[in-house]
């Protein structure tokens, strides 16, 4: 079989040490599927965004924004002093206090919490 192009391991073997360049995984990135590129983008904002520790307000404080939100249909953002596995402050609850009873309180969108685990209330303008 004496064709145009003859197979030499040699010259094989010499193209791969000498002028081949290997990209490694740069070759692979086109693989990405959109919604995984977007799925590591959430991710990595999710990461990224830590809640910063508002300033301790006293309880007479607090109790005032609520009970504001409470009377003037306003939206509060209530930051409870409970940290997440991280060590880090949990999102604030947000929304409008729809009732109470004692030190419970309870938000229209239906989140409730002890007065005692607030940290933080400010009205959302």
């Amino acid at each position: 079989m004496n064709s145009k192009y003859e197979y030499d391991s040699a010259t094989v073997q010499s193209f791969f040490d000498n002028y081949y360049h290997d990209r490694g995984k740069m070759k692979w990135q086109g693989f990405y599927l959109s919604d995984h590129t977007a799925a590591l983008n959430q991710q990595m904002k999710k990461i990224q965004h830590t809640n910063k520790l508002r300033q301790e307000q006293t309880n007479a404080e607090i109790t005032k924004f609520l009970m504001q939100s409470f009377t003037y249909n306003q939206i509060v953002k209530v930051q409870l002093n409970i940290c997440d596995t991280n060590n880090e402050v949990e999102a604030d609850l947000t929304g409008e206090v729809s009732g109470y009873d004692d030190d419970l309180f309870y938000l229209d969108s239906g989140k409730k919490f002890h007065l005692g685990d607030v940290r933080n209330v400010e009205v959302v303008a």
